[in-house]
């Protein structure tokens, strides 16, 4: 991957994230960028690369949401590994299976963030809080899904293989 753009892009999610985000949208129901990111990472970079952008946005959103550790971090390892399983087997170019899959690992994302929120000794009403999120989540992510598909799928770097074999230039 191309390092200084994945750190500039990295900064800007959480810049997004944290700042404009919230100005644009009320407090409960907002896009979640870092979230997006890590599934899209994990689907286009394979494995190594989604643990590792798992862990940065999951341990990043947690620090700057402020709620107790893990909250994120738990839910992003678990999507980036069944996001970097699931992208081996799809192909770059194809739009609607790679929005589905956005869909669907936001839909999980939020069963198990619900259940880490169970887990912890929270109460929480579970149908309330996954009738209450998804929708708009649901929503959000598929109009920002392509964009940031378009976006990830660029930070790639073609030159560097060779008939699957990293080459050293």
């Amino acid at each position: 991957m191309k390092k200084g753009k994945c750190l500039l892009t990295i900064i800007i999610v959480f810049i997004l994230q944290s700042t404009v985000i919230p100005l644009l949208f009320n407090g409960t129901t907002q896009p979640n960028l870092i979230g997006l990111a890590v599934i899209l990472t994990a689907l286009c970079h394979g494995q190594r690369i989604g643990i590792i952008a798992a862990l940065m946005g999951g341990i990043g959103q947690d620090v700057v949401i402020g709620n107790f550790f893990g909250i994120h971090l738990l839910p992003y390892l678990i999507i980036a590994l069944v996001c970097s399983k699931i992208g081996r087997s799809i192909e770059r170019n194809q739009y609607v299976l790679i929005l589905l899959l956005a869909l669907g690992a936001t839909e999980l994302t939020l069963v198990l963030t619900c259940m880490v929120l169970w887990f912890s000794g929270q109460f929480i009403d579970s149908v309330v809080y996954l009738t209450y999120y998804t929708v708009p989540m649901l929503l959000y992510h598929g109009i920002l899904a392509l964009p940031v598909h378009f976006i990830i799928s660029r930070l790639r770097r073609e030159d560097t293989f060779s008939y699957g074999f990293m080459t050293y230039r």
